[in-house]
C-alpha cells in the first residue's frame, strides 16, 4: 500500500462485500444496489465508475449508443444526485458511438455527444479518466474553455483526433494532475505546444507521455527532452522522423544517472569492463563483458534465480536512498504503461479511495520520477549501431522497450554499386545487448525478428519481394550465421517475460521456419530447467524467475511467389546491375548507407578525378576475386606487410572521440595467415582495403564466438562488411527457387506436433498478421 491504515482500519475486520464484490458479475450489479444501503455503497461505485463500458456489459447494442447516451445526460444525469454523479470515475468513448446509425438515433442524439462533452468536468465532478481516441464526434479544444473543475484529469487519451490542439490547451488546472496523456497522431506542432504549455510548469505530475505521427523531427524531440528531463516513466516517440542523434539525448535527459550494472552477479552473468576511459561517438564508451566460469553454462540453474532482497546496514534505513540504484529484482510482474492498463490502475486506487472514505485520489502507485524505464521508438529512421549504443549506455534502466524496425548501416562503399535504393533492416548481431549484464532491469521487448532468426528484411528497386526474402534468407543468412554466431534465445536473459518479433515475413523458404520453432523449442528447455530448479533450490520456490511466458509474432502481409529473380522494369538495365563499376551507374546510384550527411537520402561517392575513380573500381574488384583464391600463406598487403604481430596501433581523433580526447589502442588485425575461423578469414582480409579499416570498437560476445580473441579491439567496418553481398543482383541470379512455405501454418504444425510432448511450451502464444 501507497499509505499505512489507521489503527482502526488495521483492527477492523473486513467487510465481506469488500471481498467478494470483485466476483460478482457486472449483469447482478443493478439488482444489488436495491438490496439496502449497506449493499448500495458496495456497487452504485461499480456500476456508475465507468458507465460507457458498463452499459455495454450489460448487453446495450452498439446501435443504440447515441440514443441511449442522449437520454442518460439529458435525463438521467439530471434527475441524479451529485454523490451519485461524482461515482463516475471514467468516460471511455473509444468504442462507444464510433458509427453515427442506430435504428433510434436522429440528429439531435448525434450532436449530444459533442454538445455535452465540454461540461462534462462540472456533471461528473469525480472525472479522472477521459478517452477520446479518434472519436468522429468529438473535439477536445472545448476541455479547454470549460469552467475549472474540481477534480484534475490523470487520464487523457486524445490520439487520433481530427482537431488541432491550441498551444496553449493544457494551461487549465483542469490538467494540472495528469499521469497519463496520448497525444499521437493530430494535427498540429509540438514544438509550439512544448514551449506554451506541454511541459512541467502545467503538467508536473505527467508521468507518461505518447507522442506517436507528430512527424517530429530531432530538434523537436530535443526540445520536449529537455523540457520533462527524468520526470517521465514511459515516453512513445514512434512514427516520427527522428534520428540517431536523438538517441544520447534521451540517454542524457531522460533516463537515470544512476546504474543498475553491478558486478554483484558476476558468478552467473559475467560483468563489464571499462579498461579506460575512451570510446567513440558512434559507438560510446569501449566495455567488454568479461564472462565468469558458469556465465556462458546454460546448465547453470542459478542464472534462474531472483535478485536477493537489499539490506541495509542501517535499520532506520528500510527503503533505499536516491543514490542507492539496486535494479528490480525480476518477481515483479511487468508495469504496462498502456491507455487501458493504466486506467485500471486509477480506477482501482479510485475504488481503494472511496473503501477507506478517502476523497482524494492519489493516482496510481510506483510512477516514481526516476527517469524513463519504458521508451518506444518503432518507425523512425534509426540505425542498429544507433539502438546498440542506446542499449549499452541506458544503465540497464530500461524496463519495456521497442523498435521495430532499423537500418543496417555498415561502412562499405562496395555496396552502392550493385542496385538502387537498397536497404537492410535488421538486428542481428545485438542479442548480447539484451543480457542482464547490460539490459540489467529489462522484463519486456518488442524488436525486429532478425534478433532471433538472423534473418534481415531486404528491400532493392528492381527486386521483386519474393526475390529479396530468397536473398535475405540465402546468402545474407548465410554470412549473418558466420560472423555473428549468437541469436537471441531465451536463456539470453531469464528476465525477460514478454517477446514480440516484428515484421515476420509471411512465406519462409526455410531459415525463419527453422529459427522460429528452434526458438520455442528452446522456450520449452527453459521451462523445464525453471521447474528443475524449483525442485533444487527446495525452499527459495517463490525466487525462481518465471522464464519467457509471451511470445508474439508479428507477420506481414502475404506476397505472391514470383519466380523472378529480378522484376523486369524498363528502369532497369542488366549489364549496369551485373557489372556496377560502369561508370554512369556507378554515379546515379543512391546510396542507403552513406550517412556522412546524417540523412538517409540520395548521395553520391563519385570523385573529380575519372582515373582515381577506375583505379579504386579496379582495385576493389581484384580485392573481391583474389579472396577466392586465397587458401595459403601470409597476407602481403598493409598492414600485413609492416606489422608482425597481431595487432596494430590506432588513434582516434577529438572529432570521433566519446569524450572528446585523443587515444590509441591495439587493434587486433589476426595472425594474417588462414585459421579455422571463416569470419577471422574474411576479416582480416578485408583488413587490408584502408576504406573500412575504421569504427574501432570492442569485440562483443559475438565477435568471440566467431573467433576474435576476448577483451580485443576489432575494425567493425572491416567485420560488418561481411554482411552484405558485394553484388546483390548476382546474389539475386544466383538464389534459387526453394518452394516458399506458410510461416504462420508451419508454427501452427509445429505446436501440434509437440503438444503433449515434453518439449510443448506452455506459455501464450500469439500469432498476429498484419494488414
Amino acid at each position: 500500500m501507497e499509505i499505512l491504515p489507521s489503527y482502526e482500519e488495521a483492527v477492523e475486520n473486513p467487510d465481506w462485500l469488500d471481498l467478494v464484490g470483485t466476483y460478482i458479475p457486472v449483469a447482478d450489479w443493478p439488482r444489488c444496489c436495491r438490496v439496502d444501503k449497506r449493499f448500495y455503497w458496495q456497487f452504485a461505485p461499480r456500476l456508475w465508475q465507468d458507465p460507457l463500458v458498463t452499459v455495454r456489459q450489460l448487453g446495450m447494442h452498439p446501435n443504440d449508443d447515441l440514443a441511449w447516451y442522449r437520454r442518460f445526460i439529458n435525463k438521467h444525469v439530471k434527475l441524479a444526485r451529485l454523490e451519485t454523479r461524482s461515482y463516475v470515475r471514467s468516460l471511455d468513448f473509444r468504442e462507444f458511438a464510433v458509427r453515427a446509425s442506430g435504428l433510434y438515433s436522429s440528429e439531435a442524439s448525434e450532436r449530444a455527444i459533442s454538445e455535452s462533452f465540454k461540461n462534462l468536468p462540472q456533471i461528473f465532478p469525480g472525472l479522472i479518466c477521459l478517452l477520446v481516441d479518434g472519436h468522429p464526434e468529438l473535439d477536445p479544444g472545448s476541455l479547454a474553455t470549460a469552467a475549472s473543475a474540481s477534480q484534475s484529469l490523470q487520464l487523457l487519451d486524445l490520439a487520433r483526433c481530427r482537431h488541432e490542439l491550441s498551444t496553449r490547451f493544457f494551461n487549465p488546472d483542469l490538467f494540472r494532475d495528469l499521469v497519463f496523456l496520448d497525444i499521437s497522431y493530430i494535427p498540429g506542432s509540438v514544438k509550439s505546444a512544448t514551449q506554451a504549455s506541454l511541459n512541467p510548469r502545467f503538467l508536473p505530475e505527467l508521468r507518461v507521455l505518447k507522442v506517436q505521427g507528430r512527424e517530429m523531427d530531432n530538434t523537436t524531440a530535443s526540445l520536449l527532452l529537455q523540457a520533462f528531463g527524468r520526470q517521465l516513466r514511459g515516453l512513445d516517440l514512434s512514427y516520427n522522423k527522428l534520428g540517431d542523434d536523438i538517441l544520447d539525448e534521451i540517454v542524457e535527459n531522460s533516463i537515470s544517472h544512476f546504474t543498475f550494472h553491478t558486478d554483484a552477479h558476476f558468478e552467473k552473468e559475467g560483468k563489464l569492463v571499462l579498461q579506460k576511459n575512451i570510446g567513440s561517438r558512434k559507438y560510446g564508451p569501449f566495455e567488454f563483458i568479461e564472462e565468469s566460469g558458469n556465465s556462458r553454462d546454460s546448465q547453470f540453474l542459478e542464472k534462474h534465480l531472483a535478485d536477493s532482497p537489499f539490506y541495509s546496514q542501517r535499520a532506520d534505513l528500510t527503503e533505499l536512498q536516491e543514490w542507492q540504484a539496486v535494479r528490480p529484482d525480476g518477481l515483479v510482474a511487468v508495469r504496462r504503461d498502456g491507455a487501458g492498463m493504466m486506467k485500471k490502475l486509477l480506477l482501482d486506487e479510485a475504488m481503494s479511495a472511496l473503501n477507506r472514505n478517502d476523497s482524494t485520489v492519489r493516482g496510481p502507485p510506483h510512477l516514481g520520477s526516476s527517469g524513463i524505464t519504458h521508451l518506444y521508438l518503432n518507425g523512425n529512421r534509426f540505425t542498429s549501431t544507433g539502438i546498440d549504443r542506446l542499449i549499452r549506455t541506458s544503465r540497464g534502466r530500461l524496463e519495456h522497450f521497442e523498435c521495430d524496425s532499423c537500418l543496417y548501416d555498415p561502412s562499405h562503399p562496395r555496396i552502392s554499386g550493385n542496385i538502387k535504393e537498397l536497404k537492410v533492416l535488421g538486428f542481428f548481431g545485438s542479442a548480447p545487448l539484451f543480457r542482464p549484464v547490460i539490459s540489467s532491469a529489462l522484463r519486456s521487448l518488442r524488436v525486429h525478428h532478425s534478433l532471433v532468426t538472423r534473418v534481415p528484411s531486404l528491400s532493392a528497386d528492381g527486386l521483386s519481394r519474393a526475390t529479396a526474402a530468397r536473398v535475405a534468407e540465402g546468402q545474407l543468412y548465410k554470412n549473418i550465421r558466420r560472423i555473428y554466431p549468437l541469436a537471441l534465445v531465451p536463456d539470453t536473459n531469464p528476465r525477460i517475460t514478454s517477446l514480440t518479433l516484428t515484421n515476420i515475413p509471411a512465406r519462409s523458404t526455410g531459415p525463419i521456419i527453422e529459427q522460429l520453432t528452434q526458438f520455442l523449442h528452446l522456450a520449452s528447455i527453459q521451462q523445464n530447467t525453471i521447474k528443475t530448479a524449483r525442485v533444487v533450490f527446495t525452499g527459495r520456490s517463490s525466487s525462481v524467475l518465471k522464464g519467457l511466458r509471451h511470445i508474439r509474432l508479428e507477420l506481414e502481409p502475404d506476397f505472391s511467389d514470383s519466380t523472378d529473380a529480378i522484376s523486369m522494369s524498363d528502369e532497369v538495365d542488366f549489364d549496369k546491375l551485373l557489372d556496377p563499376a560502369e561508370d554512369d551507374f556507378a554515379r546515379d546510384t543512391s546510396s542507403f548507407f552513406d550517412d556522412d550527411d546524417g540523412s538517409f537520402g540520395v548521395t553520391s561517392r563519385g570523385t573529380t578525378n575519372e582515373r582515381s575513380r577506375q583505379e579504386k573500381r579496379s582495385d576493389s574488384t581484384a580485392h573481391v576475386e583474389e579472396y577466392k583464391h586465397w587458401t595459403s600463406g601470409r597476407l602481403k598487403s598493409f598492414p600485413y606487410s609492416e606489422v608482425e604481430c597481431e595487432y596494430l596501433t590506432q588513434y582516434v581523433n577529438t572529432a570521433h572521440s566519446w569524450t572528446g580526447n585523443v587515444f590509441s589502442v591495439p587493434v587486433w588485425i589476426g595472425p594474417g595467415v588462414i585459421t579455422p575461423h571463416a569470419a577471422v578469414n574474411e576479416y582480416m582480409w578485408n583488413v587490408q582495403d584502408p576504406s573500412i579499416r575504421k569504427d574501432i570498437g570492442p569485440a562483443t560476445p559475438n565477435h568471440v564466438a566467431a573467433g576474435v580473441p576476448p577483451l580485443s579491439y576489432i575494425f567493425y567496418a572491416a567485420w560488418d562488411a561481411m554482411v552484405v553481398p558485394k553484388n546483390i543482383a548476382q546474389a539475386a541470379r544466383s538464389c534459387g527457387s526453394a518452394p516458399f512455405r506458410d510461416v504462420a501454418a508451419a508454427i501452427k504444425e509445429y505446436r501440434m506436433r509437440m503438444r503433449g510432448t515434453e518439449h510443448h511450451w506452455d506459455g501464450k502464444l500469439e500469432l498476429v498478421r498484419a494488414r
